[in-house]
């Protein structure tokens, strides 16, 4: 059996950031992947980085362009399988209590889309 991946989200303020990190719970709970801290990563936490440096497969998501989680993954020099831009989608960054079910939902909808066509998906 193959280990799931690992799954980091961006820790931002905005709505988009909200949604990132949502998403990321949700595969974790969903045990499609396993979240873990990417501050823990970039900060050198031994149990923390050794989890991304494991040779499992890395999905990142961010919630906007600044691309945070990736920046800390690429500084830590864990390379990234899976990654997502919840701005790429549409949505609009804003502040983060105003968020949208729709467009939560559609966020969510297209990481699980596209982790499936990549072949992680549920657990059987």
């Amino acid at each position: 059996m193959t280990e799931k991946p690992v799954v980091y989200a961006c820790s931002g303020c905005s709505n988009v950031a909200r949604i990132a990190h949502d998403i990321s719970l949700n595969l974790d709970s969903d045990g499609i992947a396993e979240m873990s801290c990417v501050s823990g990563v970039v900060s050198d936490v031994e149990p923390v980085k050794a989890i991304a440096t494991s040779g499992r497969k890395i999905i990142a998501i961010d919630g906007c362009q600044l691309q945070c989680t990736k920046a800390c993954l690429d500084m830590a020099q864990v390379d990234t399988a899976h990654y997502f831009v919840i701005t790429d989608l549409g949505i609009e960054k804003r502040d983060k209590w105003q968020d949208s079910l729709i467009e939560n939902s559609k966020a969510l909808n297209h990481v699980y889309q596209q982790l499936a066509e990549q072949g992680i998906s549920f657990p059987e």
